[in-house]
């Protein structure tokens, strides 16, 4: 289970900018993928109910998919509706807390100086599976997405706040070998596109702000279990 939405571990360790650092990748790096993606499902749904059942699953069956990255982690439940379709919900969450203090050498004292950011991510969609090996699942997954991203930074003068929140849609592929009947190893790539907003906070101006992102390919290693 994967997604897309700000990736933050990188950033939090520099004081907030007046860029949002939630913008990955490039609209030309978007379009074809994201076209070619969004067709897949489609195309697959129309042959489910001709296709021969070949996959392991079942309808009724609930699976777990664990997906990490460099400064990622997500969890997800799967519902099955049939051998090559499932309900996917997932959650991904990232953060990091520093907690510091900052001396003037000059005889100002010491001030907090405190760090944090918080990420978390929301994806709710549809999956579709294929079998082109005997123990290789592959599978595509369409999805809305939505999450917010919150970072602070104290300094002598006050402090400083940074808050998005954002909502599009998700487009994935990935593969898993099946280790058994109810696990598997594997990983994703994904890539999103959507509206966001941003509010800024300081002691010297206040700003808010709205665009559009797009995140560009994001790969995770994905661990399944089903039940």
């Amino acid at each position: 289970m994967t997604f897309g939405a700000p990736r933050v571990a990188s950033r939090c360790a520099t004081p907030i900018a007046s860029e949002s650092p939630y913008l990955e990748g490039t609209v030309s790096r978007f379009t074809p993928l994201a076209l070619v993606l969004s067709l897949i499902p489609v195309c697959l749904a129309a042959q489910e109910s001709s296709s021969s059942d070949t996959t392991r699953f079942h309808g009724g069956q609930w699976g777990m998919q664990f997906g990490g990255g460099s400064s990622l982690f997500s969890l997800g439940v799967l519902r099955f509706t049939s051998s090559r379709s499932a309900w996917l919900l997932d959650v991904a969450t990232s953060g990091q807390f520093l907690d510091a203090t900052s001396t003037d050498k000059l005889g100002g004292g010491t001030t907090p100086a405190n760090e944090q950011f918080v990420n978390v991510d929301v994806r709710l969609g549809r999956r579709f599976y294929q079998t082109p090996r005997r123990k290789v699942v592959s599978f595509q997954t369409l999805a809305v997405e939505g999450g917010f991203s919150d970072q602070m930074v104290d300094f002598p003068q006050g402090n400083a706040r940074q808050t998005i929140s954002y909502r599009g849609g998700n487009a994935e592929i990935g593969g898993a070998y099946m280790v058994t009947s109810a696990l598997s190893l594997g990983g994703t790539g994904s890539i999103s596109v959507g509206h966001y907003t941003v509010k800024r906070d300081n002691p010297a101006v206040q700003s808010n702000g709205k665009g559009w992102y797009v995140n560009g390919i994001r790969v995770l290693f994905a661990l399944g279990l089903y039940f």
